[in-house]
């Protein structure tokens, strides 16, 4: 009796294991670009008039956002969402160690089809690259889309808050350089002649900086390292010949002295920077407003903003801001036809950090008979993948 007991234990045990299984293939897939196709339900919000609320989690006293909303299928009839035009994005995938890079025009206007293999159209892993000997430990936190004239090929620069930096040959898919710059790297650029800067958060002990590698040099380590308080994003602008940076609350400006040489520094500009006191802090987020040049998003605690390079003025008086700013955003990829892709802390629910996103959130744009338009919203959750940052792909720096 007790061996069939036993054996009616053992099968209930199996069958257990079986339903709550995903039963999908590891992460190994997503190296080189093969993904594993997921099959998910999306939740999507219909209009802008989609409710948003904040839950805070005790542990960490972080607002994370939920979003209730109806079930709606979106596609890309009546919608500004021209598909002659590239809407490719970076996603830092943080459990794969990887970098993927999205076609939304791959979605023929489904969705959900975002969480396939059709629409990964590059993908690196850090894991997987044997040159990459600095291991990001908890994932790639940032990545930009450059051409390098130092190495005369497209690249692929990333950065991890473990203190790691590298450049990726974007065609052999393959680590070409990478260092150890310590202090919590948060965002990466590189400049038009190759160099390399690097924004660091700080670690606890430091409070923050910025690290400037003279590529073009032939030099492999930064030729200076200086103050930068809590530094997440950075961002070249060609026409103002400045480094943004986006520090805890202000965004601040930084020349480069010297550009291409071994005694290469940076200079900060007091007289340029813009103070979001008062206003916001904990800035995370500096990306282009793709197709208004001179303008940047900046994302921090309390939302998102409109950076104005001309005006030196931030804002979240433009078009939509009250679907667009949502709280505590970590990434912000956007397209010239209005489309933008987010992540914010806890989107989709059950999040291995309290900065990551299961899903990430795009915002359609439905044209109205006034001329105007409103905002489709929709969120879409992946199974086996969880992001930090977005940002859109493109060698353009505005």
């Amino acid at each position: 009796m007790k061996r069939i007991f036993a054996l009616l234990l053992c099968c209930v045990l199996a069958l257990s294991c079986v339903a709550c299984g995903e039963g999908e293939s590891g992460e190994n897939a997503s190296v080189q670009g093969s993904e594993s196709t997921e099959q998910t339900t999306s939740t999507d919000s219909a209009t802008s008039e989609t409710e948003t609320s904040t839950n805070t989690d005790t542990d960490t006293d972080t607002e994370k956002n939920t979003t209730s909303s109806v079930t709606e299928t979106v596609t890309w009839d009546d919608y500004v969402f021209d598909t002659s035009i590239e809407h490719k994005f970076f996603a830092t995938d943080i459990r794969g160690h990887s970098l993927v890079v999205f076609d939304l025009n791959k979605t023929d206007g489904n969705l959900d089809l975002l969480t396939g293999r059709s629409c990964v159209v590059w993908a690196w892993s850090s894991d997987y690259d044997t040159k990459c000997t600095i291991k990001p430990s908890a994932g790639i936190d940032a990545a930009k889309y450059r051409y390098s004239p130092y190495y005369g090929k497209d690249v692929v620069i990333a950065s991890s808050s473990n203190g790691w930096a590298g450049v990726i040959d974007y065609e052999a898919k393959s680590l070409i350089w990478e260092y150890k710059v310590g202090d919590g790297p948060h965002s990466i650029e590189m400049m038009p002649n190759g160099d390399v800067v690097v924004a660091c958060s700080g670690n606890g002990s430091t409070p923050g900086k910025l690290a400037y590698i003279p590529l073009s040099s032939g030099a492999k380590t930064p030729s200076c390292e200086v103050p930068s308080p809590s530094s997440h994003g950075v961002m070249w602008d060609p026409k103002n010949e400045c480094l943004w940076v986006m520090e805890n609350a202000e965004i601040a400006c930084f020349k480069v002295v010297g550009a291409g040489t071994r005694e290469a520094t940076l200079e900060r500009i007091k007289e340029s920077c813009v103070s979001l006191a008062g206003k916001d802090s904990g800035g995370h987020v500096i990306s282009p407003v793709l197709g208004q040049p001179g303008k940047y998003w900046i994302g921090a605690g309390g939302g998102l903003w409109q950076f104005d390079t001309e005006t030196r003025t931030v804002t979240k008086s433009y078009e939509n801001a009250a679907a667009l700013s949502i709280r505590h955003l970590k990434g912000v990829a956007s397209f010239a036809d209005g489309t933008v892709i987010q992540t914010s802390a806890g989107l989709g629910g059950n999040t291995s950090y309290d900065w990551s996103s299961k899903a990430l959130r795009i915002l359609l744009f439905k044209k109205n008979d006034d001329g105007t338009s409103r905002p489709i919203i929709k969120e879409v959750p992946f199974k086996t993948r969880e992001f930090y940052k977005v940002f859109p792909f493109t060698k353009d720096y505005q």
